[in-house]
């Protein structure tokens, strides 16, 4: 095969709930172009939402096939490879055995994608094409991606992400989860709308009433129905009208899996999947005001080719999903009644303790975001009680959703939110040794500075507008003015300089000007 040598040639394998694939590709002239493309059909996600398991049968049909995709690789000259798996091995209570026999049978590493991690790559690159529509940049959007076990749901204000959610209920588990009813009832249909109904009726997004002007979908069946309802693809976008939709889900929401495979044309698995996806579709349509639904043709592995091949698009992605997640905090914490001002000064003084510190700490700019997530919803805990503030804000930041954050990272959250200038993280308490050693390490770090920025607006009125920070021997001084009654902010620091000091060595200072004489 004829390439220069300087033209990267990637691969993505992605291990799906009822598909392997791999797609090499390769950037020319900017532009990200393909090479190959291969698919085989698997059945994981069925055995998962069953069984629970994958079974060593379908462990050893897929190594296989990973050896026939590795021989093509190198064929290709293939440079780097990213392998990825989601839902399938996410729910799989065997993953790590099956994880294991990879990397030792193939020496594949597969990363297993977390709900969060999915759906923002998928996002990131729904917002890429939207961005490159005339007139569609600035309109509000739920944008959804329906997988095989998860339904990712977010609301796009036409800047930002304003909500994000993942429901773990997919077209197949849908089916599997109900599928033992179906042969007891001809009403099937309406006990899948009442399931459907029981989960996605009670979200309750931040946006006029609930209410969008757009719907924006993609997931595997998309195409299928597009297909059906005779919508061909403009621009590598379907637009399909929403009563279409409707009057498909009508006419085959009573029809029997043989029946809908005989009128469309596919096979009775495909059928199955049609009528589960339809019916969370529909659901979905009740949150917009849209007569159209909007699904660009964009798959998880668009956003993955994109890091391997174009230089700076880890750093976009990465600004991507930090604005995003600030937005959606922001939101949440108005959802709880949180003091903006307040959060927004101390985030400001906590990433500016935090950049200074960089030689100290080690961490990198994923763990500042943390920090600045912290700051935004550290006081929602008042919400449900002034008597034990602390600990309701922890249970409740670490099952939020948050935009491209995972449930681990959203944890680390939560414990940093959760200490004042009384309490300090401790390795005797059973809570904190739930988590790995790696991870107690980061949130000691990430509380000595979140506490230190605290105390600085203790009172909450923002009496230091901005502070300077700068390190000289063992010190970390700080330096502020204010005219205003100040001992409260004094106080509260001198409380939290000590466990400071413990985490990184360096002794706190606090300087407070005043210009009144």
């Amino acid at each position: 095969m004829n390439r220069k040598k300087n033209n990267k040639v990637a691969a993505v394998i992605d291990i799906g709930s009822n598909m392997l694939k791999m797609r090499i590709s390769q950037l020319k002239k900017g532009e990200i172009v393909d090479i190959d493309v291969l698919e085989y059909p698997l059945s994981l996600g069925h055995e998962v939402f069953t069984e629970g398991k994958i079974r060593f049968e379908s462990l050893r049909e897929l190594s296989r096939v990973l050896h026939g995709y590795s021989s093509i690789m190198n064929e290709y000259g293939v440079d780097q490879c990213k392998v990825v798996a989601t839902t399938a091995f996410r729910d799989a209570k065997n993953r790590s055995y099956v994880l294991d026999q990879l990397k030792i049978q193939n020496d594949i590493t597969v990363q297993v994608l977390e709900d969060d991690q999915e759906k923002t790559l998928i996002y990131s690159e729904i917002l890429n094409f939207l961005n490159q529509i005339e007139n569609k940049k600035s309109e509000n959007a739920l944008i959804s991606y329906i997988g095989a076990g998860t339904i990712g749901f977010s609301v796009y204000n036409g800047k930002h992400m304003v909500f994000s959610q993942n429901i773990p209920m997919g077209a197949l588990k849908l089916h599997d989860m109900l599928g033992n009813i179906q042969e007891l009832t001809e009403d099937f249909y309406t006990v899948v709308e009442e399931y459907l109904h029981s989960i996605i009726g009670h979200i309750s997004i931040p946006f006029n009433k609930g209410i969008v002007s757009n719907l924006i979908l993609t997931g595997n069946e998309i195409q299928l129905i597009a297909k059906i309802c005779s919508v061909e693809p403009v621009n590598d976008c379907y637009t399909i009208p929403a009563e279409m939709l409707t009057d498909l889900f009508k006419k085959i929401r009573s029809m029997s899996q043989e029946k809908i495979s005989l009128q469309y044309g596919i096979n009775e698995e495909t059928a199955e999947l049609l009528y589960s996806a339809l019916a969370i579709y529909i659901s979905l349509i009740d949150f917009t005001t849209s007569d159209y639904i909007i699904s660009p043709k964009v798959e998880l592995w668009d956003a993955l080719m994109r890091l391997m091949l174009i230089p700076k698009s880890g750093d976009e992605y990465f600004e991507h999903v930090r604005e995003n997640a600030i937005s959606c905090a922001q939101e949440i914490a108005k959802t709880y009644n949180c003091n903006q001002k307040h959060s927004d000064n101390i985030r400001k003084f906590a990433c500016r303790i935090f950049d200074k510190m960089k030689g100290a700490h080690g961490l990198d700019h994923r763990k500042r975001l943390l920090l600045e997530l912290a700051a935004i919803l550290h006081d929602s805990g008042h919400y449900v009680t002034a008597k034990q503030h602390l600990l309701s804000a922890f249970d409740l930041i670490k099952d939020i959703d948050v935009y491209g954050m995972t449930d681990d990272e959203m944890l680390i959250t939560a414990y940093v939110s959760r200490y004042n200038e009384y309490d300090v993280p401790n390795y005797d308490d059973v809570e904190f040794l739930r988590i790995s050693d790696k991870n107690r390490l980061i949130v000691s770090k990430l509380v000595a500075i979140f506490r230190l920025a605290n105390a600085l607006d203790k009172s909450q009125k923002q009496k230091l507008k901005d502070i300077k920070v700068k390190l000289d021997n063992d010190k970390l001084l700080i330096t502020a003015e204010s005219n205003d009654n100040v001992y409260l902010e004094r106080w509260a620091f001198e409380q939290c300089a000590p466990f400071f000091k413990e985490v990184f060595g360096y002794n706190p200072v606090l300087t407070i000007k005043s210009s009144l004489i």
